[in-house]
């Protein structure tokens, strides 16, 4: 009879696990349910009109603390691993309250630090100055203070940021500056009276402008106090995209006197969210997709196409005169030219303006949308300034069936007309003769 060996009966369980099939002899972990510990001595510095620096005492884990959450007025804000966080883009002379939590990695979150009360600083509105060239200044806010393509830097405005821009417009118009000073303000704008002491004689221009510190895209306003071509106002809704139109417009602006110049305040595919208006392009993308909301010539919900409507509403004299570019294939004409329909208006400024350009460049070729019925390419009937200009029932979503030939949408090639300023100076000289 064989030998059989005999273990204590816990020795023999503790081998039959130890030989278990699988032969994963790891321990199972802990499962981790303790929070961290309450952040705290939680403070505020460098209070700003739109800004506050908050800080506290790190949080200990029995891991490792992860995050901090940081709430605002009890909504959860953001969520940063530093013991430190700069809030931006809140409202002047108003009260927040902010406090933090503590969070590990296996998710478990501590209870509030102590809550801090915030009040930001009262807007500081004053009327700012400059001088030089008008040309020169507005030519460093396009290259150094438009953002470009990616970043979502525009913000479409609400509708109340609307009624408070009207209010500035208008008391620009009405030369009540200081009102257009504090209103300005509340929407991180500025007003900077500017005289441009190289032009002789020198001129004075008001600028409604972004305030450097602030984020508010929305572009750049100029006003003439003294206009030379009274019924001129000049746009580019395109800066970045169709390149040199603002610096071309700004020439223009410049030696004209126009009554008034729009630039836009970033690259029209800046925005990633759809327009709701009607159309397609495929300008940011490889497809054609909706308009983005950060194209100016294609959405209702701006101060661009605001500005519009009150110049449009106050002055029914003007003519808008926009300007863009386009590439141009061999079989395009250099100049695409529409007052937004395909009817005549009783004053033809597009064929006035193609008059002039040819007295200053023979070699240029045209399209008139209006005269041209068969051409389709860039006719610019979807632009809701146009629209608007046109009286369209609802220019978001409907071309103009008639016109009143206060719209100008000027596609230019850029060899000839975009290039440089001896290009600029063709389209300011052509503009020069039909509005002065």
């Amino acid at each position: 009879m064989k030998n059989i060996l005999k273990l204590p009966l816990g020795l023999f369980f503790l081998l039959i696990l130890s030989c278990s099939s699988g032969g994963d002899d790891s321990v199972p972990a802990i499962s981790d349910t303790e929070a961290p510990s309450i952040p705290t001595n939680l403070k505020y510095s460098t209070i700003t009109e739109s800004s506050v620096s908050l800080s506290w005492t790190a949080s200990t884990d029995n891991s490792s603390v992860q995050s901090y959450l940081i709430f605002k007025n009890n909504e959860n804000l953001v969520s940063t691993n530093s013991t430190t966080y700069l809030v931006t883009n809140l409202d002047s002379s108003t009260e927040y309250t902010f406090k933090v939590q503590a969070k590990d990695k296996a998710g478990n979150i501590s209870s509030f630090s102590n809550p801090v009360s915030v009040t930001t600083a009262v807007i500081n509105a004053e009327l700012q100055y400059g001088s030089g060239s008008i040309e020169t200044y507005l030519g460093n806010i396009i290259d150094n203070d438009v953002p470009g393509s990616s970043g979502n830097n525009y913000k479409e405005p609400t509708i109340s940021e609307i009624a408070i821009w009207e209010l500035v417009i208008k008391a620009i118009l009405d030369k009540n500056i200081s009102v257009a000073v504090q209103k300005s303000a509340l929407l991180k704008y500025q007003i900077k009276e500017f005289t441009d002491n190289l032009l002789s004689p020198q001129q004075t221009f008001i600028i409604l402008e972004k305030k450097s510190s602030q984020s508010n895209y929305w572009g750049t306003y100029v006003f003439s106090k003294t206009p030379s071509s009274e019924n001129l106002v000049i746009s580019a809704p395109h800066i970045k995209y169709d390149t040199n139109t603002g610096k071309q417009a700004a020439y223009c602006f410049r030696n004209n006197l126009a009554k008034a110049l729009f630039i836009n305040g970033t690259h029209r595919c800046n925005n990633e969210i759809p327009t709701s208006c009607d159309g397609t392009t495929t300008a940011c993308s490889s497809t054609s997709e909706a308009y983005r909301i950060s194209d100016m010539a294609h959405t209702v919900r701006s101060v661009f196409q605001k500005t519009t409507e009150i110049l449009a509403t106050s002055l029914p004299s003007r003519i808008f005169v926009q300007l863009h570019g386009f590439d141009k294939n061999p079989s395009d004409p250099s100049v695409i030219m529409s007052n937004g329909t395909r009817e005549t208006p009783v004053v033809d400024y597009a064929s006035l303006i193609k008059a002039a350009l040819l007295s200053e460049d023979n070699s240029l070729t045209f399209k008139i949308a209006h005269i041209d019925k068969d051409w389709t390419k860039l006719t610019g009937f979807s632009n809701t300034q146009g629209r608007y200009l046109n009286n369209s029932p609802d220019p978001c979503s409907t071309s103009a069936t008639s016109t009143t030939g206060r719209f100008i949408h000027i596609e230019q090639e850029r060899l000839k007309l975009r290039d440089d300023i001896a290009g600029w100076k063709k389209m300011s000289n052509a503009l020069k003769g039909v509005f002065q």
